[in-house]
């Protein structure tokens, strides 16, 4: 079974001077749920001066109607498609609130269930699965499912997700060597034109097994 988001996009923090305003802030300064693509969608990064200097925190936001699962299927994965730049090799997928469930704004920043950014929270979050292979830029990039998500597929209307860098959800990104780094991923959401690119789940049903009593 495939199944396309119903709505997706990202939300940023842009130019901070800190890594904690950038990081550790409730609300982004940018966000769409309209867009195409985006080279920077999954990010955790210092600009160099005269490069938008500071700090950058972007995290990419899906919401996935589920309520044609009815029971826990027998494995998931989640597809996106990659895009320029994929120097972040391991990207998280955690669950994410209801609130991006008809739009995605700059509100829903901290949209992570059970996760609190203005801190080293790392196992709060309830981690849905890791892509940990690199990041194809131009293919896309697989990633498997834990048994919580195949749980949540079944038990709940909406799988929602965010995709988010290893160094934003440790909180690190305050080891940045200097003058900066290009810790940024890109990828293509829903509203890009037909389906060779969009995201989408794969799931696979458990096997039906019926029980017929045998006449002798």
């Amino acid at each position: 079974m495939t199944i396309y988001p119903t709505i997706d996009g990202y939300v940023s923090r842009n130019a901070e001077s800190t890594w904690a305003d950038a990081h550790e802030t409730l609300t982004g300064d940018q966000a769409s749920s309209n867009i195409t693509f985006s080279n920077v969608g999954i990010r955790a990064s210092l600009a160099p001066p005269g490069r938008g200097g500071g700090y950058y925190v972007s995290r990419c936001f899906f919401s996935f109607n589920t309520t044609g699962v009815t029971h826990v299927p027998k494995a998931g994965r989640l597809y996106i498609y990659g895009r320029t730049n994929g120097n972040i090799n391991v990207v998280h997928t955690v669950k994410a609130t209801s609130d991006i469930e008809s739009a995605i704004t700059t509100a829903d920043f901290d949209s992570i269930q059970d996760w609190d950014p203005r801190g080293d929270f790392t196992g709060a979050a309830t981690y849905y699965g890791t892509n940990t292979g690199g990041w194809s830029t131009g293919g896309y990039n697989t990633i498997i499912l834990r048994q919580n998500a195949l749980l949540d597929i079944a038990g709940q209307d909406r799988l929602n997700i965010c995709l988010l860098a290893q160094r934003d959800i440790d909180n690190t990104g305050g080891s940045f060597p200097p003058p900066g780094s290009t810790d940024y991923n890109g990828l293509y959401f829903e509203d890009s034109t037909g389906t060779s690119r969009n995201p989408y789940l794969d799931i696979t049903q458990q096997d039906d097994a019926v029980f017929f009593g045998a006449n002798f």
